[in-house]
């Protein structure tokens, strides 16, 4: 059964942060030579552009961070898991100020702060400290990959297989469209498998998911980027590529779902925070997206390859 309560409360927030949002997306203001200027650098033409929708990809993930460390918190209270802030804060810097770091070392950097903050604040039980280890580590590694994943959408490959809009506001409407795309898939499994699902997809995990809802979410996911990959893609790419991304989301949105509302339980938490008015956290809002964006970036790289 919907809840209207929360159905109100949703649609509030929607109102007035849809509006932002797109404003946001779509603009094409470069931040990088003021960034560069204030950090003591000279600005050269070869470097990519820094966009307001990169800044809002990137601050959105450190709020799942945030919320993250306050779920391990829970188990953990006493901890030095701010470190997973500055590893993120760093790469996603290193991301869009396109600096080369060579592929194994982040992770290794990012190892070697784990073992750290396990041996100097973990409990003696050796498997205590490995567990904070592990949840520590796959946390911040899932938060990064989506911090890099949600900003490549507004560079190539991705934009690559998108013609270029010259309307305002308009530039990055296929970012737009993925962001849309995510959120009606959650949309359309929420209310359908409240107003007809019977089959539990997975009780253990999220008891209120339907098989019902996840058919909808990605019938939705499929209808949505199918259709606007007509009017918005290059026409070197072929048209089935639309629903082979409508797929891609559905799939992954309702998989990264599944894995917050995991997490969840195991911290036995209800949501993971409570920044959005009626919509929880920012885990809760934007798990679909985290989850989704990595798989559209791999598909962009084997498509422009």
């Amino acid at each position: 059964m919907i809840n209207l309560a929360n159905l109100k409360k949703r649609l509030v927030f929607v109102a007035f942060a849809v509006p932002l949002a797109l404003i946001f997306i779509n603009s094409t203001y470069s931040f990088t030579a003021p960034l560069l200027k204030l950090l003591g650098y000279t600005p050269t033409p070869d470097l990519e552009p820094i966009y307001p929708g990169q800044i809002l990809a990137f601050l959105i993930v450190m709020l799942g961070a945030y919320e993250y460390r306050k779920m391990l918190s829970i188990i953990f209270p006493v901890n030095a898991f701010w470190i997973g802030y500055v590893w993120i804060l760093v790469m996603g810097a290193a991301y869009l100020f396109d600096y080369q770091i060579p592929g194994t070392l982040p992770i290794y950097v990012l190892l070697i702060l784990v073992a750290f903050e396990a041996f100097f604040c973990g409990k003696a039980n050796p498997q205590g400290r490995w567990k904070r280890a592990c949840l520590f580590f796959s946390g911040i590694v899932f938060l990064n990959i989506a911090s890099i994943s949600m900003m490549s959408l507004f560079r190539n490959p991705f934009m690559e297989l998108f013609s270029t809009s010259t309307v305002p506001f308009m530039h990055f409407i296929a970012v737009v469209v993925v962001i849309t795309a995510v959120f009606m898939c959650d949309s359309a499994a929420y209310f359908v498998g409240s107003a007809w699902g019977k089959r539990r997809l997975s009780a253990s995990i999220s008891p209120n998911k339907t098989i019902e809802g996840s058919v909808a979410g990605l019938l939705a996911s499929i209808l949505i980027v199918s259709i606007a990959w007509v009017f918005i893609r290059d026409p070197k790419y072929p048209i089935f590529i639309g629903p082979v991304m409508g797929v891609l989301i559905g799939v992954t949105a309702q998989a990264g779902d599944l894995l917050v509302s995991l997490i969840k339980r195991y911290f036995k938490v209800k949501d993971a925070g409570s920044m959005i008015h009626g919509h929880g956290g920012v885990l809760d809002r934007f798990d679909s997206l985290f989850f989704a964006a990595p798989v559209l970036y791999l598909l962009a790289w084997v498509l422009t390859r």
